[in-house]
């Protein structure tokens, strides 16, 4: 082999849910070979922009998983791997047996769920609004009543102070006193 194409491992990023594992290698590819057996998941390809990167990864599982529940979606930049665990149960703490951290392997909190979360019943937190909208209390229209937005109160800017010098002296002056000063 030529030294320029020596193989790499390609940028992986995984999640998991309590039946399943998701593996994403993170790099456009051609020449796409993959295995997955009930303790390993082996992956080849070539990078589509540059042909002198060639990957090559295997992974050990931390647990076992079903090499006959795979599924794989390619979404442009990316290939998806839905691998489900042999048994449904708590999560795994690593997705490989490896002691060492994978310098190539990072939790991918996109797709991440935690144990807790991963309950179908309950509705899947959106952030600071999808609570705001999922309270309790209907939609939108009734969620701003606090502000009282359509009394019929008058708007008064009588008691609020002058911002600048200008304006406190044409308050002093009479309407009649007033020289007209160029904008600054």
């Amino acid at each position: 082999l030529h030294p320029r194409c020596s193989l790499i491992p390609p940028p992986v990023s995984w999640a998991q849910r309590n039946d399943l594992v998701y593996v994403i290698i993170d790099v456009e590819c051609k020449d796409i070979e993959h295995k997955v057996t009930e303790k390993t998941f082996t992956f080849k390809g070539v990078n589509v922009l540059d042909a002198s990167k060639k990957y090559e990864v295997t992974l050990n599982f931390y647990h076992e998983v079903d090499p006959e529940k795979v599924s794989s979606k390619n979404i442009g930049r990316c290939l998806e791997f839905t691998i489900y665990k042999k048994e449904a149960g708590p999560f795994w703490p690593s997705l490989t047996t490896d002691k060492t951290k994978l310098h190539f392997l990072k939790a991918n909190f996109a797709k991440w769920r935690d144990e807790s979360d991963d309950e179908e019943g309950e509705p899947k937190d959106n952030g600071m609004f999808g609570n705001f909208l999922n309270s309790p209390g209907g939609d939108w229209n009734n969620k701003f009543d606090d502000f009282n937005v359509d009394d019929e109160e008058e708007d008064s800017d009588d008691n609020i102070p002058s911002l600048s010098q200008n304006d406190e002296d044409e308050e002093e002056g009479g309407e009649g006193d007033k020289e007209k000063k160029p904008a600054a």
